[in-house]
């Protein structure tokens, strides 16, 4: 009986194993397919990429592309991986496409060993004409989405450079703004025939977001490189080529006031914004005594994630509310800007009945409809059940004392016991938080390093906190930018800081966001009406200073060009 159940046992580890194999080669054989970009001019070229995890992959069918693309180059490669005992392997096409025509093209689903990749689309527009005498082995050019924007409005700056020669030491300058926040979208590289002559281009996006009304003037770009020129004799020293440097012209754009239609609330130019709430529980089976955690998200297309506001949580009637850890976070996505910040709080409710959570509203400015709009997180009305075991009816049992690390809030029962969901609910959060944060230093925008004919020169962090110090002093909200600005170049010398937001990003918490919000309310927001009061601003730097002296962050810029 005993030999057969060890059998029985070792027959079922077989077969799980065997199942186990076989689910993740089945998840597995799904062909991934992506391209570098999504707007293209007519005579550019698109990098079509399919991955398949099938050792043994057949190469893909091309022939539906031919409708609407040519197939001017397929690169096919192999990689095998043993980490740990794991191994991982997969092939890659790479497949160079020309589009045939303008409009929306769509790349359709191919077969790759029997399985269909998805479906892509890709935007082809008019190549904008160049006229002969124009045409050199190396220029620039440069663009903006739009002419006139409303103030905080995502502007989308683009460089292309072109060049039909081998260059090295390639190297240019970024855009700097004392009066806007910039956000590094990436770089492109690709083929672009122009005359009958072939270019290699370099795209750079930046989004830009001004900060005052007026003229916002973007400067002229400077790229420098090195030509490579043919070793004609074992005595000439190669890649000694003559110096190129090209400038770029500089743009001008109006920056509006936001409109008399957004009223006084809170100014958020965005092209979409979503509020929604999770549980980590769920809330139709709390208790009395128990602790949830509720999670307002707001998601926003076209704005940075310090231009989200904190969401306020109003006092509940039958519960404590105790507010909890900020996440937030910016990342690129195709052509714009996303952002997200998650704000908790954690309730326990201290009676049975009804428990009601009033409604969450956050008004916001459409930029392609041109209209006030509304997102809401519609009011809730929970059931509190009664408390089990020696809970109380009006006890309020808490995990964590937040008393002294938390404003006041509803309710005036203290904590006196411990709660293990609460414990949960707190460790999942902290956990999150901190896979949010490598996430983020592992995605963070590399800076570009600029030129040496760019570089200025700074104050002392000393001499520049003194001022900034004064201008907090005298509420001086005008001048508190361009203050706080110049401290934070000198407070991190090895950082390319270029505006607010890069300050922001490199602050160890959330406490100067929310005084960089605050700054922005009052200058745009219901807040502007009234007068600013610096002392905040200037507490926080000072704790900042007071904690980090010796440890100031200051991770290595990677170079655009390798």
């Amino acid at each position: 009986m005993v030999k057969h159940s060890f059998y029985t046992a070792r027959a079922l580890r077989w077969l799980l194993l065997v199942a186990s194999v076989l689910c993740a080669n089945l998840a597995a054989a799904t062909p991934v397919v992506s391209i570098d970009r999504t707007v293209i001019a007519k005579d550019d070229t698109l990098a079509l990429t399919i991955r398949s995890d099938k050792s043994n992959s057949s190469a893909p069918d091309l022939s539906p592309l031919e409708h609407n693309f040519y197939v001017v180059g397929n690169n096919q490669s192999s990689r095998f991986i043993n980490r740990n005992g794991q191994s991982e392997s997969w092939t890659e096409w790479q497949i160079s496409l020309i589009p045939k025509r303008l409009g929306r093209l769509t790349i359709p689903s191919l077969r790759v060993n029997g399985e269909r990749t998805e479906a892509l689309s890709v935007s082809v527009q008019p190549s904008i004409p160049v006229a002969a005498g124009i045409l050199r082995p190396v220029y620039i050019e440069t663009e903006v989405d739009s002419e006139s924007i409303y103030v905080q409005q995502q502007l989308i700056y683009t460089l292309r450079i072109f060049q039909s020669v081998q260059l090295d030491n390639m190297n240019i300058s970024e855009p700097e703004f004392d009066n806007a926040m910039v956000e590094k979208m990436g770089q492109k590289s690709f083929q672009r025939r122009i005359q009958n002559t072939p270019y290699r281009v370099h795209e750079l996006r930046y989004a830009i977001f001004p900060q005052q009304t007026g003229q916002l003037v973007i400067p002229e770009m400077v790229f420098s490189a090195n030509e490579v020129v043919n070793q004609r004799s074992v005595f000439n020293l190669p890649g000694r080529g003559k110096s190129i440097r090209k400038q770029s012209s500089a743009h001008t754009v109006t920056v509006k006031e936001a409109p008399s239609e957004a009223g006084s609330s809170l100014w958020l130019p965005a092209q979409a914004l979503t509020l929604s709430a999770n549980w980590s529980a769920d809330p139709d089976q709390i208790k009395v005594g128990d602790s949830i955690s509720r999670q307002i998200l707001i998601n926003a297309e076209g704005l940075l994630h310090s231009q989200l506001p904190p969401t306020q949580f109003p006092p509940l009637d039958n519960a404590n509310a105790y507010p909890d850890q900020t996440q937030s976070i910016s990342d690129v996505e195709g052509e714009t800007v996303i952002s997200n910040r998650t704000d908790s709080v954690a309730i326990i409710p201290t009676s049975a009945g009804p428990l009601h959570l009033p409604a969450i509203t956050l008004n916001w400015w459409n930029t392609g409809t041109k209209q006030l709009e509304q997102a809401v997180i519609p009011a809730q009305t929970l059931q509190v059940l009664p408390a089990t075991g020696n809970h109380q009816g009006n006890s309020t049992p808490l995990a964590v004392d937040h008393s002294s690390a938390l404003p006041s809030v509803a309710g005036t029962a203290k904590p006196v016991a411990t709660s293990r969901a609460w414990q949960w609910s707190t460790a999942v959060l902290a956990i999150a938080w901190l896979i949010t944060l490598i996430l983020w230093w592992q995605r963070r925008p590399r800076k570009v390093q600029p030129l040496a004919a760019t570089e200025i020169s700074h104050p002392t962090e000393k001499s520049a906190f003194k001022a900034l110090a004064k201008v907090c002093a005298d509420n001086d909200r005008d001048q508190v930018r361009t203050a706080l600005l110049r401290w934070g170049r000198s407070y991190w010398p090895q950082q390319r800081l270029n505006s607010l937001y890069d300050i922001v990003k490199l602050a160890p918490d959330a406490t100067l966001v929310d005084a960089v919000n605050a700054l922005n309310s009052h200058h745009y927001g219901p807040s502007a009406s009234d007068p600013w009061q610096g002392q905040p601003l200037l507490q926080v730097v000072q704790s900042m200073r007071n904690h980090s002296t010796t440890q100031q962050q200051q991770p290595t810029l990677a170079p655009l060009y390798s």
